[in-house]
């Protein structure tokens, strides 16, 4: 845990999510709290502590296993309720395992939300004081709401795993040139691009589009030609895909959350940078310029 004062960019480990880090600087924010944290699941029944801003940098806090049922965090991890205690130290409604990592860091009052995905646990918010308050409903409620903000980004983070486990099992079907084995890699393709053009995480997003860009580069017409002058805008190409996945206009459009004749206009533009008439050509010509699978 870092220094403490205004909020400055959260100490993250590499093997947490980006969001992770948004989460902590946002209930710091919003909340009015000094300290936030966060500890992520490493399996039912332990926690680690991870993302952290506001603190003293106590060696031995970043990467603390927390056990289920042990300590605030592993109430929370047990139950998969928010909890809060005004003085963490002398707190009866708690186990006292980790004390001396509280007393290090100076905490007081703490409060833990469950952050959940389905109906599991997939990691927990906190955020503390060095003053032995009692923290109300409003500053409980607004962490539940940071905590659901992470929940929406750990989600989008699976989907887009689960897409990905798709795009390379379909890629090593026997025959990946037949042009009917690359239509589930085409459908995968189309849902990144679509999820990308409504997520806010940039970290997130251009993971998504070097993923979409392997899998279209993975794609070798025997006619591909890697030297068209083509230059497609990323909304472009988000329509684009959705063509090659044989979805409709409308579809496209109730997708990337778009009017339909601001689908039909990017269109007409693609088509004119390609030099093609249809949308079949279209597909065809940004398949030959390695912008589509």
């Amino acid at each position: 845990m870092s220094g403490g004062g205004t909020a400055k960019p959260a100490a993250q480990p590499t093997d947490e999510p980006a969001a992770a880090s948004a989460a902590v600087l946002e209930l710091r924010r919003s909340s009015g709290l000094p300290i936030a944290f966060t500890a992520m699941v490493v399996d039912s029944d332990r926690l680690r502590l991870g993302t952290s801003s506001g603190g003293r940098g106590v060696p031995g806090n970043q990467g603390l296993i927390v056990s289920r049922g042990s300590g605030l965090g592993g109430k929370v991890l047990a139950t998969g309720r928010p909890a809060a205690v005004g003085d963490y130290l002398s707190a009866r409604s708690i186990t006292h395992h980790y004390d001396g990592h509280a007393s290090a860091e100076g905490l007081c009052a703490v409060l833990a939300v469950p952050v959940m995905v389905g109906r599991t646990v997939r990691g927990v918010l906190y955020g503390a004081t060095r003053e032995r308050i009692t923290l109300g409903d409003r500053a409980l409620s607004t962490a539940v709401e940071v905590g659901r903000e992470l929940e929406q980004a750990l989600a989008v983070q699976e989907q887009v795993d689960g897409l990905v486990a798709e795009a390379r099992s379909a890629l090593a079907v026997p025959s990946r040139r037949a042009d009917v084995a690359w239509d589930p890699v085409r459908e995968v393709h189309a849902e990144l691009r679509t999820l990308a053009a409504r997520l806010n995480d940039i970290h997130l997003k251009e993971r998504i589009h070097m993923v979409c860009s392997a899998l279209a580069a993975a794609y070798e017409p025997e006619d591909r030609s890697r030297n068209l002058p083509v230059c497609l805008s990323p909304r472009e190409v988000d329509v684009l895909a959705g063509v090659a996945a044989g979805r409709t206009n409308p579809d496209i459009a109730d997708m990337l959350g778009v009017g339909l004749e601001t689908v039909k206009s990017y269109l007409r533009s693609v088509m004119r940078k390609l030099g093609t008439r249809t949308r079949l050509e279209a597909v065809t010509a940004a398949r030959r310029a390695g912008l589509l699978p």
